[in-house]
């Protein structure tokens, strides 16, 4: 059916029911049917094979096929074939390669079969995720995966001490767009993780190379993280648009250091969630929105225990990020008088289409029980400030997790009630 698929896009997901190791391997066996003609045929127009809805795409097509992304370099010379009126090598572009561990059969079968076929095939991936490193595993993807063509990099429940074994990679990877380090620790034990010293763990930070083309930074529960941050901001080689850190702890030498990182004085977005900065001082948070004032059009302070006196330090900032879209600070400590004083800033952001505030301190009572009738009394008001300077679009008011269910209670501009929704 693949050589002679007269349609761009092949859903293998929708057409079978059991999309294995041995639908893949059918899959293949089409590519080589078109690997072996002289001549491509005009009647096969295909350049997507979608093999698992949630899992692999695969684009196939000469390297002239319209619609698909261009990776070439110069250590990849395209010729003729004789007599051929398109480029002999198929290209095949993977969306996502997982690894876990170990390489599982399917993606093995991939590799493998792109390496038989080295001299016709150039094997593609755009997002690589590895979970858990085994280093045998890494080499053998890089055996056949061209590294310079990844956009996206999930590193995730790896060992610092293994980014060094990844260094010569991550300095291939010429087109990488987003990076997300996910759960990384100290050593094998998380009981081991506070081992290392700091001089070894700004070693083995140091070490990573620059990222020319990195555009969105993830970090999540990284704990190595508290007191180098510059130091991970450093390997930018272009101005970042998204950074986002959560569920790590940051020092004041870290947020310090944020307004004067030039690789950060055009972001897009800015998320900081679920960190404790009740300690800190946000001058130079504020600092920063001063900076990307004219850049920022999404602002995520959530989970961070701020209370009045430090929000304060960032509101004549927070009002002067005219393109801001869309804001969220729920499930912060402030005060009904406060929150009131940042809903006046925010009333003047005109184009703010989502905004997501925290109930004020006054809707729980002295054990941290939320009393929902004191949120439906307050919003209202709290909905006419914003009403007064614009129009509303989506405009709500969250309560903390409740301790017991870990539910939460939103007030919403359209229900202008409060209901009861279940977090993940």
């Amino acid at each position: 059916m693949i050589p002679v698929w007269p349609f761009p896009y092949l859903s293998l997901g929708k057409q079978i029911n059991n999309c294995n190791l041995e639908t893949l391997k059918a899959m293949l066996e089409g590519l080589d049917i078109l690997l072996a003609q002289k001549v491509q045929t005009s009647r096969c127009k295909l350049r997507v094979i979608n093999w698992r809805e949630d899992d692999l795409k695969i684009w196939a097509g000469s390297h002239e096929g319209e619609g698909l992304p261009d990776f070439r370099t110069e250590k990849q010379p395209i010729e003729n074939s004789a007599g051929c009126e398109v480029k002999k090598e198929l290209k095949v572009t993977t969306e996502v390669l997982r690894m876990k561990g170990r390489l599982d059969e399917s993606t093995t079968y991939l590799l493998q079969w792109a390496q038989q076929r080295k001299d016709s095939i150039h094997l593609f991936c755009r997002k690589l995720l590895i979970e858990g490193l085994t280093k045998a595993s890494v080499i053998e993807i890089f055996k056949t995966v061209h590294a310079d063509c990844i956009q996206e990099l999930i590193l995730r429940c790896i060992c610092i001490e293994e980014l060094a074994f990844l260094n010569p990679y991550l300095k291939l990877m010429k087109s990488l767009f987003t990076l997300t380090l996910d759960h990384i620790i100290g050593t094998f034990s998380l009981g081991d993780s506070e081992k290392l010293d700091e001089e070894t763990i700004f070693s083995l930070i140091s070490q990573l190379p620059t990222l020319h083309c990195l555009q969105k930074l993830y970090v999540n529960d990284v704990p190595f993280i508290k007191g180098n941050l510059k130091e991970y901001l450093r390997c930018l080689k272009k101005p970042l648009e998204t950074l986002c850190i959560s569920n790590c702890d940051l020092s004041q030498s870290d947020l310090d250091c944020l307004p004067y990182c030039l690789n950060i004085c055009e972001l897009k977005h800015l998320h900081i969630s679920d960190i404790y900065l009740c300690d800190l001082l946000l001058e130079p948070l504020g600092f920063l929105l001063e900076r990307v004032g004219d850049t920022l059009k999404t602002l995520e302070l959530d989970s961070c225990c701020i209370v009045d006196f430090q929000f304060s330090a960032l509101l004549p900032a927070l009002s002067q990020c005219s393109h801001l879209r869309e804001v969220t600070f729920y499930d912060n400590d402030v005060s009904l008088p406060f929150l009131k004083q940042l809903l006046h800033h925010t009333a003047l952001l005109s184009q703010l289409i989502y905004e997501c505030y925290p109930a004020p301190i006054e809707c729980y009572d002295d054990s941290g029980v939320i009393l929902t009738h004191r949120l439906e009394s307050f919003c209202p008001e709290l909905l006419d400030i914003l009403r007064a300077k614009r129009q509303l679009h989506s405009v709500s008011f969250q309560t903390t997790k409740c301790s017991k269910c870990g539910g939460c209670y939103i007030y919403d501009r359209h229900t202008q009630c409060c209901r009861f929704v279940e977090l993940l």
